[in-house]
């Protein structure tokens, strides 16, 4: 192997929120496995993805792009053109041996993206796009194991689970134990492919890029005993401190609708703050559950003595409300929902333990890629080195942005601008994130803001006017 390019590892989970990480101080998730790699690493703590949801998110950080650049807007678009270079295309090209395990969620689904090791687990359902449960490998795996070949079985039960979103919203989050067994579960299975490509599939004369994409802690959120509520009893939880927060405030939550939405319907379905509990405490403990997991593989690369040979990134496609505003999952653009964990181990640091609170977006990963394997970054891309701004170099980063669809902000100076486009209208919320990091209150208006927000609303509508095409 050239040692002068480390191996690079890559894990990705699913809606999970930035805050729920015992290093952060989380008053009840324990993440003891991703506390010690960023005790050995850096904790990047005003990290926000490029959109949401997952496939868009995804794009974004396989191609160093915005979503207007790669016109992967939603899960079900592929990118443009389908030929797009992503990633692991850049790293196979100059000499790395790619593998992926678990969830990708890029378009057009029939591409390997640059993979040669490819086991993918996009989704066990087909509400969206059969072909994602079809083609899964863990679908497959656990059907040979558990339900006699079945897929078909298997694949009901999840759909099943997927498709009560509005008649029984406390099943679509929950799920119904589909795997009753932990070492069937999707965390293990991802870690467990993972060792084995490591130990049988990887090419040995090149470094590797394995990616391992977790399913969770997206919903359904309720894993195996002992990973399940019995984990985090949910009496005992404290509700977020987010739950509650007065929404008034907020035009573009309220022109969103999704709040009086839900909130109905939940009404209607009989939830209280002791379900709110359940769910949650189910969430919890699959973040535990994942660090579970990760241990083992952070173990075995010590065993192989890989751990030090192998530079390593933690992040999330997006966050989950959690809580926040009594809101789940990531239909609106709060710090629920677009901030997320990112941890950097780069075994050539000189320091580590430090956090970094300068603003970054997550898909800088691809670019800090790159240049670990000494590839130049793309004309068009405007993500930086995350290696750099862990020694020190944050001040000459500036702003940092957020694009989905007609929503857009930008992140600076300790703050965040949101806009909404609404034809002739646009809407904004201002929030001092070095304050108030939830997003208690709208400071748009307050007169002794006037002159940040104008700095910030400069910089977004110059951003905005001049993107790209």
């Amino acid at each position: 192997m050239n040692k002068q390019r480390p191996n690079i590892l890559l894990i990705i989970t699913d809606q999970q929120r930035f805050d729920c990480l015992s290093a952060l101080g989380h008053p009840v998730v324990r993440t003891p496995n991703l506390d010690r790699l960023a005790a050995e690493g850096t904790l990047f703590t005003s990290a926000h993805c490029a959109t949401v949801p997952c496939g868009p998110s995804r794009t974004c950080l396989f191609t160093g792009t915005y979503t207007d650049q790669h016109g992967a807007h939603n899960n079900h678009l592929p990118m443009t053109p389908p030929d797009r270079r992503v990633l692991p295309e850049y790293l196979a090209a100059a000499g790395y041996d790619t593998a992926l395990v678990g969830k990708l969620h890029l378009k057009p689904f029939a591409r390997h993206f640059g993979f040669r090791h490819f086991a993918r687990h996009d989704a066990p359902y087909t509400n969206y796009l059969a072909d994602e449960a079809h083609a899964s490998q863990y679908v497959a795996d656990v059907a040979d194991a558990l339900f006699d070949g079945d897929r078909e079985r298997l694949i009901r039960k999840f759909t099943e689970d997927e498709a009560c979103v509005k008649t029984d919203n406390y099943r679509f989050s929950m799920g119904t134990k589909v795997v009753n067994d932990p070492e069937q579960h999707e965390a293990a299975w991802a870690v467990r492919e993972a060792i084995h490509y490591l130990d049988e599939a990887w090419q040995r004369d090149k470094p590797f890029f394995l990616n391992i994409g977790f399913y969770g802690p997206h919903q359904p959120y309720l894993c195996p005993a002992p990973w399940d509520t019995s984990l985090y009893p949910p009496e005992t939880l404290p509700l977020p401190a987010d739950f509650n927060f007065a929404v008034e405030d907020k035009p573009i939550l309220a022109r969103a609708g999704v709040k009086d939405a839900y909130d109905a319907l939940r009404a209607e379905q009989g939830w209280t703050e002791e379900t709110f509990r359940e769910v949650l405490s189910a969430y919890y403990a699959y973040i535990t559950w994942i660090d579970e997991c990760l241990g083992r593989l952070f173990d075995h690369l010590r065993a192989q003595g890989l751990y030090d040979e192998t530079l390593i990134f933690f992040t999330a496609d997006h966050g989950d409300l959690a809580g926040q505003y009594r809101l789940l999952y990531k239909g609106v653009s709060y710090e629920g929902a677009v901030h997320v964990p990112l941890i950097m181990r780069d075994p050539a640091a000189p320091r580590a333990g430090q956090r970094v609170a300068h603003e970054v977006t997550n898909f800088e990963v691809f670019s800090t890629c790159l240049k670990a394997a000494g590839l130049p970054i793309p004309a068009g891309c405007v993500c930086q080195d995350l290696r750099g701004v862990a020694r020190g170099a944050a001040a000459d980063l500036g702003p940092r942005f957020y694009l989905r669809e007609q929503e857009a902000a930008v992140f600076a100076e300790g703050c965040k601008l949101l806009s909404l486009r609404t034809g002739a209208e646009t809407l904004y919320e201002f929030y001092d994130l070095s304050a108030d990091p939830l997003e208690a209150r709208n400071l748009f208006r307050e007169p002794a803001c006037q002159k940040q927000v104008a700095r910030l609303r400069a910089m977004l509508d110059d951003w905005l006017a001049n993107r790209p095409g």
